[in-house]
């Protein structure tokens, strides 16, 4: 096997943007090959239906692992964005273990993609807002945040930024966040005990606040993008309900703070993990609603083609001498060589298409893309042709 050195010449030698096939979803949101049971302009219009008539919209994308869920949710984020005021935060569910509960999502995925910057900000804009409308006073601020929030300790809390120095805002994001106060500090929030000990309702009534304000301050629905829940799977039975609690209160259709999107890799909705209560009948899924559990599947037969191609396609360098490179790969193979597929031929393509046999995700078809196209690489080959698929 010929040696051309240094791997990242690879994307020069066959005119590619970039050296492999491999989507990632935050950057390449923009592409998204057709697939005849996924309907992305379809899935777009529900959404916006549901947020134009105030009902922000509850998804859950399920389907096996590699089949694109996670594309699916940035594709249509990205989509939402373009045609909707929202602003999005991707939360990617943490490792969890037996004893985990819904704190640990709460602390360690949900406040954590807000991140503080935005939390003290918007908090603080609030409390000017207030002030603007009702005045400085103690019992004017108190007021028109219960207004806003419609809870009394939410009021209490918020109303303690009000001329807060650097510490009071540390303070103030470490509670909201989900992190253990001391008891002294509790009292000078207005407090009397801290998230950590709150019921798995608190902490979804606490990121639904955080949509309220949101929507008042920035006049943008909050979309909440809760991925890879599948890792729940490992919570026990003793802890899964404050998963389950949580879940039925974000997902209730009198919820209309934020828009919610979820997605879990499971065979079908049977192996949900259980902390979504028991199937499309059970507390959560039917508060999402059976029309709102979108399968993403495997790419059938019939588009394989065209995925294949459109990734093919996606993946070239705009900018690169496509006529010098077809000339220089057909002067060395037999094989049937084009614009449409380059680098790969058309055998090596037939070819590789036979490997997916019962297994055709998109994140398996980039897999073996890149493999052959490294390998013809190795071999000093212009084109990837059938020799360098495994």
């Amino acid at each position: 096997m010929e040696d051309n050195g240094n791997d990242a010449d690879i994307a020069k030698w066959f005119g590619l943007r970039r050296p492999n096939y491999i989507l990632d979803p935050s950057t390449d949101a923009s592409f998204y090959a057709p697939r005849s049971r996924v309907s992305i302009p379809q899935i777009v219009e529900n959404v916006r239906v549901d947020l134009v008539t105030n009902r922000p919209p509850k998804r859950l994308f399920w389907g096996l692992y590699g089949g694109g869920k996670t594309h699916t949710l940035f594709c249509v984020a990205q989509e939402l964005e373009r045609l909707l005021p929202i602003t999005k935060f991707y939360v990617e569910c943490p490792n969890v273990n037996r004893r985990s509960t819904f704190l640990h999502l709460y602390h360690d995925g949900i406040t954590k993609a807000f991140g503080q910057d935005f939390i003290i900000d918007l908090f603080e804009k609030l409390v000017d807002e207030v002030i603007r409308e009702r005045g400085a006073g103690r019992a004017a601020i108190l007021e028109g945040l219960r207004a806003v929030v419609k809870d009394e300790d939410m009021a209490r809390l918020i109303a303690t930024l009000v001329g807060a120095d650097a510490d009071r805002k540390l303070l103030f994001w470490k509670f909201i966040s989900g992190v253990e106060v001391p008891k002294g500090d509790l009292s000078s929030l207005g407090q009397t005990q801290d998230l950590t000990a709150a019921q798995p309702a608190k902490l979804a009534e606490t990121i639904i606040v955080v949509g309220q304000v949101a929507k008042k301050i920035h006049g943008r629905t909050l979309l909440l993008i809760l991925d890879e829940l599948d890792r729940l799977q490992y919570v026990g039975d003793e802890t899964g309900s404050t998963f389950e609690d949580a879940f039925r209160k974000l997902a209730d259709d009198n919820q209309q703070s934020l828009a919610i999107l979820m997605g879990c890799s499971a065979g079908s909705l049977k192996d949900l993990p259980a902390v979504f209560g028991g199937g499309p009948h059970g507390p959560v899924l039917s508060r999402i609603g059976n029309a709102n559990l979108v399968e993403i599947p495997q790419i059938q037969p019939q588009d394989v083609d065209d995925f294949i191609t459109s990734i093919i396609k996606f993946v070239r360098d705009p900018n690169a001498h496509l006529t010098d490179l077809l000339k220089a790969a057909e002067g060395e193979s037999n094989e049937t060589i084009d614009g449409e597929l380059f680098p790969f031929t058309r055998e090596a393509v037939d070819k590789l298409k036979t490997t997916l046999r019962g297994i055709m995700t998109p994140r398996e078809v980039t897999q073996r893309l890149t493999h052959a196209a490294g390998k013809a690489f190795l071999m000093g080959k212009r084109a990837v042709t059938q020799d360098a698929v495994s």
